[in-house]
């Protein structure tokens, strides 16, 4: 028996597709599915014995789906159903795809066009495939919203250089601050980006595999320069804060003294009156 869907980093749900697949398909379409939607009779774990790698579609449970060989109308039909079940939706999805080709001679590698070369299509393989893209997906959308935020700081840093303040309106800015730490929660806690798959706790043989495909889509030097811009964000964060609490404090300095002068002047106004 499944163990509970809300239990599983990735299900796979079977689709029509071309046998052998000829590409690969990722697809990231919010923050997370709820798994409580996902009936356990529809998708299977991907150790299940009736796993079909042609036509399969892995959903991971941060947002995204992997589809093999997944014909156009039901790619659009399957995407539109998970859409509702997705937390936080993005407007537009981000996409990864690659050419796939099965060989038992060749070597298992991705080559200079980009096509993933396997010398099987086993459900191990199609899960390693899955799990790399799907976490370079997630990748992209982390790097463009840290570039977003990164593209607003700059004025407010130039203006406090020059002037030593800013016009900018911070608030809006520490909300999306407050976005991307968010997102980093997710790639480390979620995604575990940096962690070894999990097939790989079963399937050790295909360590050489994961580590050229690792390679290929850079995921750990992308992750570390992802890291390190986020806790450049989060310095810039606290500072922001301190500036705000600073402003605050002035304000609050300033009604003080405007109190006690008019309280000043009642009295002086007394006397002489």
């Amino acid at each position: 028996m499944l163990p509970p869907p809300g239990a599983k980093e990735v299900l796979v749900y079977q689709l029509a597709g071309e046998d052998p697949p000829t590409r690969v398909r990722a697809v990231l379409l919010g923050s997370r599915f709820d798994t409580r939607a996902l009936g356990a009779g529809e998708f299977l774990d991907p150790g299940d014995p009736r796993v079909r790698v042609a036509g399969a579609a892995f959903v991971f449970r941060y947002g995204a789906v992997v589809l093999f060989g997944v014909s156009a109308a039901a790619e659009a039909e399957f995407l539109d159903h998970m859409r509702g079940i997705v937390a936080e939706r993005l407007d537009t999805p981000e996409f990864d795809m690659a050419g796939l080709e099965i060989n038992p001679e060749i070597d298992e590698q991705v080559d200079a066009r980009g096509t993933i070369l396997l010398k099987e299509l086993s459900a191990a393989r199609a899960e390693m495939v899955a799990t790399v893209l799907a976490r370079s997906v997630l990748l992209a959308r982390d790097e463009a919203r840290v570039g977003e935020v990164l593209e607003r700081i700059e004025p407010l840093a130039a203006s406090l250089q020059r002037r030593g303040k800013t016009d900018l309106r911070i608030r809006p800015l520490m909300r999306q601050i407050g976005d991307v730490l968010i997102a980093r929660h997710r790639m480390v806690g979620r995604a575990q980006v940096s962690e070894r798959p999990d097939v790989l706790w079963d399937h050790p043989s295909l360590e050489r595999l994961y580590s050229r495909l690792e390679a290929e889509y850079e995921l750990g030097d992308r992750s570390r320069a992802l890291a390190a811009k986020l806790e450049l964000i989060g310095d810039i964060a606290e500072t922001l804060l301190d500036l705000v609490q600073d402003k605050r404090s002035t304000r609050i300095e300033i009604a003080i003294v405007a109190l006690i002068t008019f309280e000043l002047a009642l009295s002086i106004w007394a006397r002489l009156a």
